[in-house]
């Protein structure tokens, strides 16, 4: 898709992260899509026909019955972070401020809010207890999103 959009001259941007897949004993380093089945375009009013026909293209994403617009602060954050090499992990799961459950462990029935995630394997959960509030790390496959 991204091939036909440069064909067809539209401005796109596919923003890309490396991971490590493993195989028996072998490791190998992959390219693939930071936000798989995402395109971000910057069509003319005249092209967007066009993206719609494009193979593999099911359509855009809408605020309301319009095109969602990005802005261009949002893009250039996404092209810093692509840019900078870093390790970069998407859980589109587990988003700040969502109210999570702890169903296992040491903290089990603790609800709180999900304030970051600390590395791909841990969460920071804010509960709120005796009127203040207490943080703990947990497990990512500890909690539920409520």
């Amino acid at each position: 898709m991204q091939n036909e959009l440069e064909r067809k001259q539209i401005v796109s941007f596919l923003p890309m992260r490396t991971i490590v897949r493993r195989r028996s004993e072998r490791r190998s380093l992959l390219r693939v899509p930071l936000f798989p089945g995402y395109v971000f375009v910057q069509p003319r009013a005249d092209e967007f026909h066009e993206i719609r026909c494009i193979r593999g293209s099911c359509g855009f994403v809408l605020a309301g019955a319009r095109p969602a617009p990005m802005s261009e602060q949002e893009l250039e954050a996404v092209r810093i972070i692509v840019g900078s090499g870093a390790a970069l992990v998407v859980n589109p799961q587990l988003i700040p401020g969502q109210r999570v459950a702890v169903v296992a462990g040491p903290f089990m029935g603790v609800q709180g809010v999900l304030t970051r995630v600390k590395c791909q394997q841990r969460l920071v959960i804010n509960a709120h207890l005796l009127n203040t509030s207490v943080s703990v790390e947990v497990d990512v496959d500890k909690i539920i999103v409520l």
